[in-house]
C-alpha cells in the first residue's frame, strides 16, 4: 500500500465499484479502494431487498440499469485480469 493516491475511493458497493471502473477506464491508475471488510459485506448487500420498490420509479430504474449494463461489458475485462 501507498502513502499517497491520487484518488481514494470509499466503499466497494455498486457506486464505489462502478466509480473505480470509470476511473481506471479514463486512464486513471494511481486510485485505491478501500472496503471496511470484503466485497458485498456493505450497504450495497443489505439493500438488495429493496429492489422492486425502488424499481417503481422510471428516473431511478434507468439509474439502476447502469450497474448491470456496466457488469456485462466489464466481464471480458474480469477474465483477462
Amino acid at each position: 500500500m501507498k502513502s499517497q493516491y491520487r484518488t481514494i475511493v470509499i466503499g466497494a458497493g455498486v457506486v464505489g465499484a462502478s466509480v473505480l471502473y470509470h476511473l481506471a477506464k479514463f486512464g486513471w491508475s494511481d486510485v485505491a479502494l478501500i472496503e471496511r471488510e470484503v466485497l458485498t459485506a456493505g450497504s450495497s448487500w443489505h439493500a438488495a431487498g429493496g429492489f422492486h420498490a425502488l424499481n417503481a420509479d422510471p428516473n431511478i430504474r434507468s439509474a439502476r440499469a447502469l450497474p448491470w449494463r456496466l457488469s456485462i461489458a466489464m466481464r471480458p475485462v474480469s477474465i483477462r485480469s
